[in-house]
C-alpha cells in the first residue's frame, strides 16, 4: 500500500483530502451540528494511523475526574480511543495493520470516527470548559 492508495480511498468515500507530508493526508469534514474538523491519516511502516485532530482542546491540566471519565468512555469506544498529546489536545485516533488494508477498513474506521466525533465533541468540548458541568456521556460509574 502506498500513498496514491490512501488518495484512491478518499476519493471513492467522496472526500477531498491533501498530502500535507510524505505519507500524510488530511481532510476536513463537518459534523450534523456544523462543527469541522480535521482528519489525519498517516501511512508508517506497518500501520495505518488515523486522528480527528484536536477533538477538543484541553488546555492545562485535565482535572482528575475528567481523565478517569475519559478513560471509562475509551472502555467503551469500539475501534477507536482517545489520546492526549503533547500540545494538550484531545484526539480521537484508531490504527490498523498496514498488510490486507482496503478500502472497506478505510471507510468503516472513517465512518466511525465521523460517528464519534458528532456524538463526543460537544459534550467533552463543555465538560473541559466547565468543571462545573458533567456530561451524562462521561458516565464515572
Amino acid at each position: 500500500m502506498n500513498s496514491v492508495t490512501i488518495g484512491e480511498f478518499f476519493e471513492q468515500y467522496e472526500w477531498s483530502a491533501e498530502e500535507v507530508d510524505q505519507d500524510v493526508w488530511r481532510s476536513t469534514f463537518t459534523t450534523e451540528a456544523e462543527e469541522k474538523f480535521d482528519l489525519y491519516v498517516m501511512l508508517a511502516e506497518e500501520w495505518v494511523h488515523f486522528a480527528v485532530s484536536p477533538l477538543v482542546r484541553v488546555c492545562g491540566e485535565a482535572q482528575p475526574r475528567l481523565i478517569t471519565a475519559l478513560l471509562r468512555l475509551n472502555q467503551r469506544l469500539r475501534l477507536v480511543r482517545l489520546g492526549l498529546d503533547d500540545e494538550g489536545d484531545l484526539n480521537l485516533v484508531a490504527d490498523a495493520p498496514r498488510e490486507r488494508f482496503d478500502y472497506g477498513d478505510f471507510a468503516l474506521i472513517v465512518d466511525l470516527l465521523v460517528e464519534y466525533t458528532s456524538a463526543l465533541a460537544r459534550e467533552l468540548q463543555r465538560s473541559v470548559q466547565d468543571e462545573n458541568y458533567f456530561s451524562p456521556l462521561l458516565s464515572t460509574a
